[in-house]
């Protein structure tokens, strides 16, 4: 028998979590565990999964609250270490603020277990909106468009960092889990969903089932909402950001290594690209950062990338 892990991530979700977390209590195959992480909410988000928690009487529903407040991305890097706590083959990202078909687990675990070549299975979704006021996905969001004439597909590979769906559809296995945690190291502010989505496209692994299993709600408090950086951003958040993809690379090439894949190579060299990008930024070199462009002209995603290193490299 599989065993599922539902795993959420909560900040200030006191006035969110209701339809969520009724979903997945409603869940047709009923999760063995559900962890949550707490960020330090400042609202009565824990008090509220307490009440819950307790109305329902739900056994194996978890939660742990961070000893201080590390942000969402590294909260979804510590359920994951969570994760292999406890006996589950098979764990499913959560949001706070989405509703879930009730079938959904039900869905993506029958086609996990008929077939074990999948290691991450994501889905699709549809998006509503809360009120008209709320703008829509902003549009950097790309939505991947599989063969819908397929019950489910296979991830084409994916080097950049971006994801194919957002991570409350995804589902993972635990061998996979096992080998994220061993490389992403806590300093590596990397998005989960986006680290996931590339490297189970790369290890060949990753697979979308093709069928609508909930709504995707849009407020003023998404994580997909506005770029963290812009042209007005301090110096420190670009060197950040860089570090970003330091550590989203690192953490790829020593999967792929490990697993001997033929595409370990070229991620090795994005690595070693953004390191030195990364330092050439930290270290206010203005002439290292011109002649890296030139030198490492092809591995800049595009033009936008280039324009970026250089009006940065006029901060201090």
């Amino acid at each position: 028998m599989t065993k599922t892990a539902v795993l959420v991530a909560t900040y200030n979700g006191e006035k969110l979590l209701q339809k969520q977390l009724d979903t997945i209590r409603e869940q047709e195959l009923k999760p063995d565990f559900v962890l949550f992480r707490d960020d330090r909410s400042t609202d009565n988000t824990v008090a509220f999964l307490k009440n819950y928690i307790a109305k329902y009487n739900l056994e194996h529903w978890i939660i742990k609250v961070n000893e201080k407040n590390i942000g969402w991305r590294l909260n979804f890097r510590q359920l994951l270490v969570d994760t292999l706590n406890y006996d589950i083959d098979i764990a499913f990202f959560s949001d706070q603020d989405n509703i879930w078909h009730l079938d959904k687990n039900l869905r993506q675990v029958r086609v996990m277990e008929a077939h074990p070549e999948i290691e991450l299975l994501s889905a699709d979704i549809e998006v509503k909106k809360v009120s008209e006021a709320v703008a829509d996905l902003p549009s950097w969001f790309k939505y991947y468009e599989f063969d819908k004439d397929q019950e489910f597909s296979k991830y084409p590979p994916r080097f950049g960092y971006s994801s194919y769906r957002v991570g409350w559809v995804v589902g993972m296995r635990r061998n996979f889990i096992t080998d994220i945690v061993e490389y992403w190291k806590p300093e590596y502010n990397i998005t989960h969903d986006v680290l996931v989505a590339a490297l189970s496209s790369l290890t060949e692994t990753g697979y979308n089932l093709n069928q609508v299993v909930g709504t995707h709600l849009l407020h003023d408090g998404n994580a997909t909402g506005d770029r963290l950086l812009t042209l007005s951003s301090p110096k420190q958040v670009h060197v950040d950001e860089l570090y970003k993809f330091v550590g989203f690379y690192d953490v790829m090439y020593h999967v792929l290594q490990k697993r001997n894949s033929q595409y370990a190579p070229r991620v090795r060299a994005y690595y070693e690209f953004y390191v030195k990008r990364h330092e050439m930024a930290r270290d206010n070199k203005f002439w290292g950062v011109l002649i890296q462009i030139v030198k490492d002209w092809h591995c800049y995603d595009g033009m936008s990338g280039r324009l970026r290193d250089i009006l940065f490299a006029f901060k201090k």
